[in-house]
Parts: C-alpha cells; sequence; structure tokens
C-alpha cells in the first residue's frame, strides 16, 4: 500500500490555507474516514485550492519560481561558513550549523529579526536548522540577517 500526500502550501502559493490531498488505494478510505476530523478543511481554502487546479499555468508558474529561488538560496547558504546546507528537492533546505554555533540559538536570533526557521529538538537533527524556500525578497532578508550573525 502507498499512500501519497501533497500541500498546496508551496506549489499553489496558499500557505496557511492548510489545504491539500491525498492519494492512495480506495480500500483504505474507510480507515481514512475515522481519522478525519470534520469541517477540517475551510471553505475558503476548498475554493482557492479548487481554483488553482483550474489554472495549470498558474501552478507551473509558481512551481518555476519556487525551484529557481531554491537554487538562488542553495548557492548562498554556502557561502555562510558555519552553515552546511544539503541539496533538497523539496521547499526547505537543511542546513548543519558548524563552528560551535547553537542552532537553537540561530534560530532564536533570526526570530527576533522576524525571520522563522525551524530549530528541532530530537536528537536525529540536533544542530540542524530547516529553512523554507521562499520569495527573493524574503531569501535577501535571511541571507542579510545570517551575515550579520
Amino acid at each position: 500500500n502507498l499512500v501519497v500526500l501533497r500541500t498546496f502550501s508551496k506549489c499553489a502559493a496558499l500557505a496557511g490555507m492548510r489545504v491539500g490531498y491525498g492519494a492512495f488505494p480506495l480500500g483504505m478510505i474507510d480507515y481514512l474516514w475515522r481519522a478525519k476530523q470534520p469541517y477540517n478543511v475551510s471553505v475558503a481554502a476548498e475554493v482557492a485550492a479548487c481554483a488553482a487546479l483550474t489554472n495549470m499555468p498558474y501552478l507551473n508558474e509558481v512551481r518555476d519560481a519556487l525551484l529557481s529561488e531554491r537554487e538562488r538560496l542553495f548557492e548562498q547558504l554556502q557561502n555562510i561558513s558555519w552553515l552546511k546546507p544539503y541539496p533538497s528537492q523539496a521547499n526547505f533546505i537543511l542546513c548543519k550549523v558548524l563552528e560551535g554555533r547553537d542552532a537553537k540559538g540561530v534560530k532564536d536570533s533570526l526570530a527576533q529579526a522576524g525571520i522563522m526557521v525551524r530549530h528541532y529538538a530530537k536528537k536525529e537533527l540536533s544542530g540542524y536548522i530547516r529553512i523554507s524556500v521562499g520569495k527573493p525578497e524574503q531569501t535577501d532578508l535571511l541571507m542579510a540577517a545570517l551575515r550579520a550573525l
């Protein structure tokens, strides 16, 4: 059995709408309905997702912009000596924090500048931050803040 779940957060620029879809064998539907909360997708999110699905040129434009910005972000992160970014096919880049710096401290310092990154307390990802790919102007603000740390 294979279950594929996708979000519209990046592919349709609908972050915050909390909408997505799943593809799975029909025989699993009874089990999935048991876990589904009633009214878990707002009307606005449903309308936005349906509109996005009817506009493939828009979805392709958003995808291409995301791919381009992810590449640019990765290249720029490689220039921060105390970060080791890992190649990514996702809408974020995982970075190991080096040179004795504290990953949570980096996250907290960026938060004070209004920039949110993900920090993990779990042992397996301790010392890492996850940076979401955003718009070019957001990348520019992030990079300026990282260089200032």
